[in-house]
């Protein structure tokens, strides 16, 4: 069921509104845990329970709102309930491009992973976990 946003009339901001309404319906179904705001930034790849092997390439798709600055992405092994950042995968990104491929560096530790889409500190997003095992 459609609710109408309001504002939706107002041109620009009125479709940026219409958007954002649209992509929060996306997200608030089971799976997602994150809703959109003013300024926000979303990790959509690499997806939940995927397997990623060291020394290939892969995906990392995000969705921004808002303004934002470059991007970098980094590789963070789960440790309980702490993280530990063990490679940066990318700097410097332009947020509007969305989308890069990495490659999961050699001397990766297998284990239980998530990236972490950073944007200088202002905005960080973090993927769904994933596992990283040797090639």
């Amino acid at each position: 069921m459609n609710t109408p946003t309001p504002g939706a009339g107002d041109g620009v901001p009125g479709a940026v509104r219409r958007f954002a309404g649209h992509v929060n319906s996306l997200l608030s179904k089971p799976a997602a845990a994150v809703q959109l705001g003013a300024d926000s930034l979303i990790v959509q790849a690499p997806l939940e329970g995927e397997v990623w092997e060291t020394g290939k390439e892969y995906p990392v798709r995000w969705h921004l709102t808002g303004p934002v600055d470059p991007v970098d992405i980094h590789l963070v092994q789960r440790e309980g309930v702490s993280t530990v950042t063990r490679a940066v995968l990318a700097t410097g990104l332009p947020a509007q491009e969305t989308s890069v491929r990495v490659t999961v560096p050699a001397d990766t530790p297998a284990g239980d992973y998530l990236v972490l889409v950073t944007s200088q500190g202002l905005l960080d997003a973090y993927s769904r976990p994933f596992r990283v095992t040797a090639a």
